[in-house]
């Protein structure tokens, strides 16, 4: 995304905490600029570390809470992944997520770099998909190339 799109998201940003019926809050501000300003779907412990030169006196139990409250007004969204803390995502246009099990990198894989899927339940389910996400899990170019076996001399 951006730095001009990353700008006007901040700055609307008051008008979707005021319409979800929310105070604006300097660590509410915080968290959600740190949030939009990176593709590293950073953990609760990144973002209180990132936002804390700016806020002193902020917590980590506040990181979380204002995070679980992002995440319930759909402000952004949790990407979780196998054995791994959550990490969040403010991201929120439909893509999917390439997860290196080796480093633990998730990389954006956007709807435009790969073909809609649709996908049909079987009514047994009873359950209306709103929406499909995606987690590839593998390595990513850098760790396959560290953990490259050597070639055998011949």
């Amino acid at each position: 995304m951006g730095g001009g799109a990353i700008s006007q998201r901040i700055a609307e940003f008051p008008k979707r905490c005021r319409a979800a019926g929310l105070k604006v809050t300097p660590q509410r501000m915080a968290v959600y600029s740190m949030l939009i300003a990176t593709d590293r779907h950073p953990c609760p412990d990144d973002v209180y570390t990132a936002i804390r030169s700016d806020i002193p006196a902020i917590s980590l139990a506040t990181v979380y809470k204002i995070l679980d409250l992002f995440q319930e007004r759909g402000f952004v969204r949790r990407v979780s992944t196998e054995g791994q803390v959550a990490r969040y995502d403010a991201m929120l246009d439909p893509h999917h997520h390439l997860v290196c099990s080796s480093c633990g990198r998730i990389q954006d894989l956007m709807g435009g770099e790969f073909p809609p899927l649709q996908l049909t339940l079987p009514a047994e389910f009873d359950f209306q998909a709103t929406g499909i996400e995606i987690q590839f899990h593998g390595q990513c170019g850098a760790c396959s190339r560290q953990h490259k076996p050597a070639r055998a001399a011949d």
